[in-house]
């Protein structure tokens, strides 16, 4: 019993040991890097309204992992490939962004909580759009580059 309690003292009497990866970023540093990262959303959305697969995906770590408005969560190919049949199916997309909000995490990491409308032309003509869309990001900063590392949307049915 002793032996326990002077563990327990040893362990909870030491500071715990902090680095630069575990502590936040001052306001000034949040304000450079919201600004990096909100570029990043900005070539998102560009690619997206491009409807260029291979551009969009840059943005990405290929070891990202989503969860799309179906609610099904899927790798990063099979998000690829998914993007690449929907682009196929039209002929125009318009995103207008409505609100973007960040918080900062410890280690290089950032929450990017997107909101806007989508506006599609099917190639068959049809037009549909979705008033409320969102989608939260996790940017992570690997090899001094701001990528996704994950990716949630959710987003109302269609209306035309």
């Amino acid at each position: 019993m002793k032996t326990i309690l002077f563990i327990s003292m040893v362990l909870f009497s030491f500071p715990c040991h902090s680095d630069t990866a575990t502590t936040l970023l001052s306001p000034g540093d949040q304000e450079a890097d919201k600004k990096e990262i909100s570029t990043v959303v900005k070539l998102i959305i560009q690619n997206l309204e491009k409807m260029d697969v291979e551009a969009l995906f840059q943005s990405y770590s290929d070891s990202s992992n989503f969860f799309t408005t179906d609610g099904s969560m899927i790798n990063f190919q099979v998000f690829k490939n998914h993007n690449a049949a929907w682009f196929n199916s039209l002929a125009a997309l318009k995103i207008t962004t409505s609100s973007e909000y960040y918080r900062f995490l410890p280690g290089n990491t950032v929450i990017c909580s997107w909101m806007g409308k989508f506006e599609m032309t099917l190639r068959t003509g049809a037009q549909l759009k979705i008033d409320k869309f969102g989608i939260t990001y996790i940017f992570r900063k690997i090899d001094n580059k701001w990528k996704v590392i994950h990716q949630h949307a959710s987003a109302l049915p269609p209306s035309q």
